[in-house]
């Protein structure tokens, strides 16, 4: 990704364990309950995950790739479809995008990825936390 950003002349993102950590609950809830979407079928989803960990930000946005290809083609191939596919790619190049996180699960023959983006953290100088309200 950072490749990618680069030869646009875009800053590298930022890896978080917050957002792994998000991005693999995602993963696993994608393969518990067989399903291959934003939203799950309870209206779970990256933004909810986020909220629940008490994860601030103004823009987020999540990537989801799956194939059966090979492991040593694996990676490249689901990167591959995302720069292809014009929403997957917005996200992978927007500007407002600092940290990532991603997740890779296999499932019997099938790689599924998970990709969270966003533009800043509570305590990483660009946000701060909320204010609780009375």
């Amino acid at each position: 990704m950072n490749d990618a950003r680069a030869s646009m002349g875009l800053p590298s993102l930022i890896r978080d364990s917050r957002l792994d950590a998000v991005a693999r609950t995602r993963a696993e809830d994608l393969a518990r309950r067989n399903y291959f979407a934003h939203v799950g079928p309870d209206g779970a989803s990256a933004f909810t995950e986020l909220q629940a960990r008490g994860i601030v930000y103004r823009l987020a946005g999540e990537n989801l790739a799956r194939n059966n290809f090979p492991a040593d083609r694996t990676v490249a191939v689901a990167f591959e479809g995302l720069m292809a596919s014009a929403g997957h790619r917005a996200n992978i190049l927007e500007p407002a995008f600092r940290y990532v996180g991603v997740a890779v699960l296999r499932v019997g023959k099938t790689w599924l990825y998970v990709t969270v983006f966003v533009d800043a953290l509570v305590g990483d100088g660009g946000l701060e936390p909320p204010t609780p309200s009375l």
